[in-house]
């Protein structure tokens, strides 16, 4: 089929139903935008993981009652660790320190802990900040260990707090997606009905299944990749007012960049169009039978 022939029926087809058009557009829009919001949390994840893997050590709290020979066989048994990098004592005055300085914005924490209640620590650099969690297994309950504190632990609940929220992006693009479906389906069903002088002629005159089905497929891909584009100029606001804007005060943790936001925006272009005419596909199987 020529090429021109081809746009003119897709443009045809696109404006005969014009109403389904734009519900089917805004439809995948929301689930295209739903999906690239999942995509962009787990880079934050990422992003922050990378950043901290440079920077997390493993504390080993020393009891206040650790003698000689138990702090001469610790530090044997973590000189002697190939999973250790390098090793610094700080005295109960320097965790002090350290604790003042963390936690210098709230006064009700610093109120009544003075040095001596808290203990002095030993701060491990690891070769492979990801064998934390092993160090951790290894050292806890040894003579003179209090106890021995993974630091990326403690973001735990960040972690879980992005990985629900991605979940739940997740999940919404999922229904959203059944929602397309069921608005493509419809589509397919109309379109179907409302050409149906117009495939039994090209039966007749011998076209093709391929070239029968070829316009219905394009005005279902065209409103996919019309819903992605959509969706990545959503999410390249979002960066703009909320990533770029908002939340770029906090210094705690660095953001994800542009180049998540493209990466995103490639995979939601593609599953725009390649889902949508899938599901186009399926759909004519049971109301277009060629």
């Amino acid at each position: 089929m020529r090429p021109g022939l081809l746009a003119s029926l897709l443009w045809t087809g696109l404006r005969r139903n014009l109403a389904m058009t734009c519900a089917m557009i805004i439809t995948v829009t929301i689930c295209l935008a739903l999906l690239g919001s999942g995509l962009l949390l787990r880079a934050q994840v990422h992003t922050i993981d990378d950043f901290l893997l440079d920077q997390i050590e493993v504390v080993v709290d020393l009891s206040d009652g650790i003698t000689p020979g138990e702090r001469s066989a610790l530090d044997a048994e973590i000189a002697a660790d190939p999973l250790v990098a390098d090793v610094r004592y700080e005295s109960k005055q320097q965790v002090y320190d350290r604790f003042r300085r963390d936690f210098r914005g709230s006064p009700d924490v610093l109120a009544g802990v003075g040095p001596d209640d808290l203990p002095a620590a030993l701060r491990l650099t690891l070769t492979d900040p990801r064998a934390a969690r092993d160090i951790v297994v290894t050292y806890t309950g040894l003579d003179g260990v209090e106890a021995v504190r993974d630091q990326r632990g403690l973001l735990d609940p960040l972690y879980r707090f992005l990985d629900a929220f991605t979940a739940g992006a997740f999940a919404l693009a999922g229904v959203q997606a059944l929602a397309s479906f069921a608005l493509i389906y419809t589509m397919i069903r109309i379109s179907a009905h409302a050409r149906r002088r117009e495939t039994s002629i090209m039966k007749m005159v011998g076209a093709s299944n391929g070239t029968i089905r070829a316009p219905f497929v394009l005005e279902i891909a065209a409103v996919g990749l019309v819903g992605g584009l959509l969706a990545t100029g959503v999410l390249a606001l979002a960066k703009i007012y909320l990533v770029d804007g908002r939340f770029a005060k906090q210094t705690m943790f660095p953001l994800f960049g542009w180049s998540a936001v493209w990466e995103t925006a490639a995979v939601v272009l593609g599953v725009g169009v390649l889902a949508a005419a899938v599901m186009a596909s399926v759909a004519l199987r049971r109301h277009l039978r060629v």
